[in-house]
């Protein structure tokens, strides 16, 4: 055995670089994820209304994100129009699949609580049963650089720099949480165990810059609610405009018949309609499940494919705007 090793030694040497290639090419990992189209999840499974039948019109969407990925899925998956090639960022380089888990149940349960504020205060200006009362609580971790002891994603910061919440807006609490240096005063919940410790950190060039979301906490509402999607593994923040759309319309008994309307667009306290990722491919499972009507972030519409699409697409700006497009549309 060893005299035929030896005897075709070169042969060997040759064919084993491009064994080495093929098995990069089909195992290694690049620093590149995709996107792909995913599926539709109804509101009236994520959402109930105490009293009150939620209507089943409306979806929101959901997508598949995959990293990282090989050399030969890269290759393979190029000239598929609906997927999305991208570059990991250094914010998700850092976060592990536990970090991701977390975020995405995070922005689901924020995207929750705004839409159902804001669709009760919306609906509360015509239906004097309707009713909600909520207060600000300062600030949850969403990204923090990994290496930061004592600071996770879902963190509650209630102080910065001794700086209590309760004395500033959102935006000018959140302003205090990038100074140069800054200690955080933090809430942390696990179940029903509430915990409280202080976080001292400095701002460096080399860490990407944290991300946080409003803690707004409802201290009534009429009629009640309950929120069955947050027990789902499915999370982010895209769905708010869907949701509350759904429940506004729910609330004051809008006959919007048997189409089915998609859509997508985070919802913010102000009421506007934020951006979202992977657009195009919310776009292709809107045509995969055959939707009637596709609301979307009015500052996304010259990103999307452009092509006939077979239902109507709903660019807006604000609630407003998709309330009364609603409102002129099916009263």
């Amino acid at each position: 055995m060893l005299k035929l090793i030896k005897q075709y030694k070169r042969l060997l040497i040759i064919l084993i670089f491009p064994y080495i290639y093929m098995l990069f090419i089909l195992v290694s990992p690049t620093q590149m994820a995709v996107i792909a189209p995913g599926g539709l999840n109804q509101v009236v499974e994520t959402i109930e209304i105490d009293g009150y039948d939620m209507v089943e019109n409306f979806n929101t969407i959901y997508v598949y994100t995959y990293s990282p990925i090989t050399p030969f899925q890269s290759w393979i998956l190029a000239d598929d129009d609906s997927i999305l090639i991208y570059p990991i960022t250094e914010r998700d380089q850092d976060l592990s699949m536990k970090d991701e888990f977390q975020q995405g149940q995070l922005s689901k349960m924020v995207s929750l609580r705004t839409s159902i504020i804001q669709a009760y205060e919306l609906a509360s200006a015509t239906i004097f049963e309707v009713s909600i009362s909520y207060h600000y609580e300062g600030l949850y971790v969403y990204y923090r650089p990994s290496h930061i002891e004592g600071l996770e994603i879902g963190d509650q910061i209630v102080a910065i720099n001794s700086h209590n919440y309760s004395d500033f807006t959102h935006e000018e609490f959140k302003a205090l949480a990038y100074e140069p240096e800054v200690e955080f005063a933090i809430k942390r919940t696990i179940g029903e165990d509430v915990t409280y410790h202080t976080v001292i950190y400095t701002y460096t060039e080399d860490d990407p810059y944290m991300i946080f979301y409003p803690c707004y906490v409802i201290d009534s509402a009429s009629p009640s609610f309950s929120l069955p999607g947050l027990d789902t593994i499915i999370g982010g923040p895209s769905g708010g405009l869907i949701q509350t759309l759904s429940i506004y319309v729910s609330l004051v008994n809008i006959n919007i018949g048997n189409v089915k309307i998609a859509g997508t667009g985070t919802i913010e306290m102000s009421g506007e309609v934020g951006r979202i990722g992977g657009i195009s491919q919310k776009m292709y499972t809107a045509i995969y499940n055959k939707v009637d009507i596709m609301f979307i972030p009015a500052s996304h519409l010259l990103e999307i494919p452009n092509r006939e699409y077979p239902f109507l697409v709903i660019p807006v700006s604000t609630l407003e705007e998709a309330v009364q497009w609603l409102n002129e549309e099916y009263n």
